[in-house]
């Protein structure tokens, strides 16, 4: 699945949050490395990454781990939902 710059800095978002609260596995480990070596500023760059199945998931579970915890604002929201349909 393709994502975007805008979804790359969300997932970066959710990753972190998964880390500072020492839930972040392997998986979501190496992808936050991966895509904070692409992606371009805050919103609006021209980054752009394909994601495995694996990272697709562990982009998910810090989403909703982050639902639980704080709730998701309209972007996690929207990312959730292309991760999941």
């Amino acid at each position: 699945m393709l994502i975007d710059n805008d979804e790359i800095e969300v997932s970066c978002d959710v990753l972190w949050f998964a880390k500072t609260n020492a839930v972040m596995d392997e998986t979501q480990e190496r992808l936050f490395d991966r895509l904070q070596l692409i992606r371009v500023g805050d919103y609006g760059g021209t980054a752009s990454t394909r994601l495995a199945v694996d990272e697709i998931t562990a982009i998910v579970r810090a989403l909703r781990l982050s639902d639980v915890e704080v709730g998701l604002d309209q972007d996690e929201r929207a990312l959730l939902t292309k991760l999941t349909s």
